[in-house]
């Protein structure tokens, strides 16, 4: 029965030693106010239990107050304030470890043992293929690109080096795999970045992807429908029409009749391109940190929304709330004020299989227009202009008046359709406009029609984020210079982009949405190149654009946005006249006056509130650490027990309220200068 008893004593001194921790823990917690983790927080809790527990038998042998087998010479009230004393200086003491391990390593950096065995075995997989992509890089010639040093001689890089360096870029990111190849075909889209030799040369980037085994994606579309494929499609070529980084699309027939085509998630496409954006991210830092021209660009802003698009590409159901909401503003007004239907057609989706990592849609016949010059070629001059009017009409409807438009108009996703008509692919990118920035971009086109330069440069800055202390006066200069540049027949792609150099280097932020609209004339004008050589698009969109602006400020329109207006005015239009009479008569009785609530703003009141209990924290702390110091060093005084005054004993207790104190002080001035790391 030995045995038995002495199990249930090891228990419960187990359990209360457990709950002692655990306590210690939630108090060091609540009296530092920060979020310490609760691992460290115990252990910091189990060396202070421990290290006190030493001292206090220690010390008692050592003052003669209990004898070797720890039978006490004292009054036991005597020796619980000591117990008292030394464990709540011990708390203190790891209240002042955990406060510096917060200062040196924030609570979240060191990862937890389960966590840390999972990033190891990620940080492998990323290590091997970061290896893999600086040797693919260093073997194109780009190793000096990674370096930290400037030429000697401080000339900048030639022509011949930037095309070389482009050709480098170019090959590297080809090598290294599709979701690089997406990444620089995305950097083909900058022109306000990056030097013509370099998006011209990123523009060759193709992406030549093997299409998945067949039963690789019969598994995946059933894992997508989580049922059988035949329950769903009454035929389904294992064979795709296109395949691409993330997904490829395959034609099927549904068991209503309807022909349809499926865009299915790759396996492992998630996977693989989450490794990928890991490691480009990492490209980006060491970019940004060791290179003048990775920080002058902001590489690692590049990347990071390089990575948002490439994540949102990932979920189909966004791709399928685009297409919807570009079908709902298919319906073009003529100059006329009638109805004339679609320009173009967009794909109807097919709700009910649909989802993240499946897409399907209505099938549209046709070609795409980079692979339409046989077919192109037997149509008259007048029949393919009239094809870039339809397109370049419903990009400006979609601009200008729906305000939801396709952000990626490239040659492969303007489909020629079998029946004479047009029709687009691929709704991943698609941008939106709010009526303010329609009415500006209106007005932008519309000063570059006039030839008005403070005109464009009022719409430019409603457009866009302005800084404090811009030049207004030198950026109308450079923008009427620009404006001639349009009206002298420069091209779209290179017009916009010398617009966006021009306002980013006047230091004025562009917008996402805004950046989207211009980049949609870029890539709109080698399509309309495609389907009507020489195809004139400023000149056009003067033409085409005209009565969709005035659609914008139709009488009808003025008039129902001022309603709209009055009606939220309503009310304080009735009471105007009694306020304007109460005013009068305060004036002219000498009543008038005005009330100011000082801090009625409920953050200044916490900031105030917040202040006021730091600074009386701060002196409470400091009175009773130097009460406890004066109490610590007198002589004299009552005694609680031979060589035991009870000043020691007062300022002992003292002086741990004020460290306290102290610690939370402390804890509130760094989260104050850094809250970022609490």
């Amino acid at each position: 029965m030995d045995w038995v008893g002495g199990a249930v004593g090891g228990f419960f001194v187990f359990v209360s030693t457990v709950a002692m921790l655990v306590l210690l823990a939630w108090a060091s917690r609540r009296v530092m106010g920060a979020p310490v983790g609760w691992v460290r927080a115990a252990l910091v809790s189990l060396v202070a239990i421990t290290g006190a527990s030493g001292a206090l038998t220690g010390g008692l042998r050592a003052a003669g107050w209990a004898d070797d087998d720890g039978v006490l010479a004292v009054d036991p009230w005597v020796a619980l304030v000591a117990i008292v004393l030394v464990f709540a200086w011990a708390f203190v003491l790891g209240l002042c470890v955990l406060l510096v391990l917060e200062v040196l390593v924030p609570t979240g950096t060191v990862p937890t043992p389960w966590r840390a065995v999972r990033r190891l075995r990620q940080g492998r997989r990323e290590t091997r293929r970061y290896a893999q992509v600086m040797t693919i890089a260093l073997r194109h010639g780009l190793g000096g690109a990674f370096g930290r040093t400037r030429r000697a001689d401080g000339t900048t890089t030639s022509r011949t080096d930037v095309r070389r360096l482009a050709v480098g870029l170019r090959d590297t990111l080809s090598d290294a795999g599709v979701t690089f190849v997406k990444f620089g075909q995305t950097l083909s889209t900058r022109r306000d970045l990056l030097p013509d030799a370099v998006t011209t040369t990123l523009a060759t980037l193709q992406s030549d992807v093997p299409p998945a085994p067949p039963d690789q994606v019969a598994d995946a579309v059933a894992e997508a429908l989580a049922r059988p494929v035949d329950e769903v499609f009454a035929a389904f070529d294992p064979v795709p029409l296109a395949s691409a980084s993330v997904g490829q699309v395959h034609a099927a027939r549904l068991l209503d009749g309807r022909e349809v085509v499926v865009k299915v998630q790759r396996p492992g496409a998630r996977e693989q391109v989450a490794v990928d954006l890991a490691i480009l991210g990492r490209l980006a830092r060491r970019l940004e940190r060791d290179t003048a021209w990775g920080r002058s660009l902001g590489v690692v802003a590049l990347a990071d929304g390089f990575a948002a698009s490439l994540r949102e590409e990932l979920d189909y159901s966004v791709e399928a709330e685009n297409t919807r909401a570009l079908r709902a503003g298919l319906d073009v007004v003529t100059h006329d004020g009638a109805s004339s239907g679609p320009l173009v057609v967009v794909p109807e989706v097919v709700d009910g299989p649909s989802g993240p990592t499946l897409l399907v849609l209505e099938r549209l016949h046709g070609t795409p227009v980079g692979q339409a010059q046989a077919l192109l070629a037997g149509l008259d001059a007048g029949s393919r202009r009239e094809l870039a009017d339809r397109l370049l009409r419903a990009a400006l409807d979609q601009l200008l008046v729906a305000g939801t438009f396709h952000a990626d108009l490239h040659p492969g996703n303007v489909l020629v359709l079998s029946d004479g008509g047009l029709g687009l692919l691929d709704m991943g990118s698609v941008g939106r406009l709010g009526e303010p920035e329609r009415i500006a971009l209106g007005s932008l086109l519309l000063a570059i029609d006039g030839d008005d330069a403070i005109a464009a440069t009022d719409a430019l800055l409603e457009l866009l984020d302005p800084p404090a202390g811009l030049d207004a006066r030198r950026l109308e200069r450079e923008v009427g210079q620009l404006v001639l540049r349009f009206r002298a027949g420069a091209g779209a792609g290179a017009a916009f982009a010398g617009l966006v150099r021009l306002v980013t280097a006047a230091g004025v932020a562009v917008p996402p949405q805004v950046a989207a609209a211009f980049r949609t004339f870029a890539a709109l004008e080698g399509t309309l190149d495609l389907l009507s050589p020489g195809y004139d698009l400023v000149a056009a969109a003067r033409d085409e654009g005209r009565p969709l602006l005035s659609r914008l400020v139709t009488p009808e329109a003025v008039r129902r946005k001022v309603t709209q207006q009055l009606m939220g005015f309503a009310p304080e239009l009735e009471r105007l006249p009694r306020r304007v009479t109460r005013i009068v008569s305060d004036l002219e009785q000498g009543r008038f006056t005005v009330a100011v609530r000082a801090f009625s703003d409920p953050a200044d009141r916490a900031f105030l509130s917040g202040l006021v209990q730091q600074v009386i924290m701060t002196l409470v702390a400091v009175g009773a650490v130097v009460g406890a110091v004066v109490l610590l060093v007198a002589d004299g005084g009552p005694m609680l027990a031979p060589e035991l005054p009870l000043f020691t004993v007062l300022g002992a207790a003292l002086g741990f309220v004020g460290t306290v104190l102290a610690v939370r002080v402390l804890v509130l001035a760094l989260r104050g200068t850094s809250r970022d790391r609490w």
